[in-house]
């Protein structure tokens, strides 16, 4: 499965495409991910999707913690150990946010191409 979201280390980037595997070594590398809620589609639900990211995350020995940010229909997934900073998590809520305001414009709906590698 591969959802769209930002990852970020210690700036906002644009969203791209994630993958289950790949957001627990992204957490393991201290850095946090944001999602919209939409990006899960039909083939999921919140809670499901949470299940199978902390259970991804616990198979790599990170525990997570899971922030839901309900007035903006998004969710924070952290490293316990590597927390973001309230300014971090508002910048990233910020940069989701003017993102889905493109797609309402536009019918952005994330990057169309799963990014192979970070860019720092």
């Amino acid at each position: 499965m591969v959802l769209r979201g930002t990852v970020m280390a210690e700036r906002v980037t644009e969203p791209y495409l994630v993958d289950l595997e790949a957001i627990a070594g992204e957490l393991q590398r201290g850095k946090w991910c944001v999602y919209l809620h939409e990006w899960l589609g039909d083939d999921y639900d919140l809670p499901s999707w949470r299940d199978q990211v902390a259970a991804a995350a616990e198979r790599s020995g990170i525990e997570v913690c899971f922030i839901e940010i309900p007035r903006k229909d998004m969710t924070l997934v952290a490293n316990v150990r590597a927390l973001p900073s309230f300014e971090q998590v508002t910048e990233s809520v910020a940069a989701l946010e003017h993102y889905r305001g493109l797609a309402a414009g536009r019918g952005w709906r994330g990057a169309a191409t799963r990014r192979q590698g970070l860019r720092g």
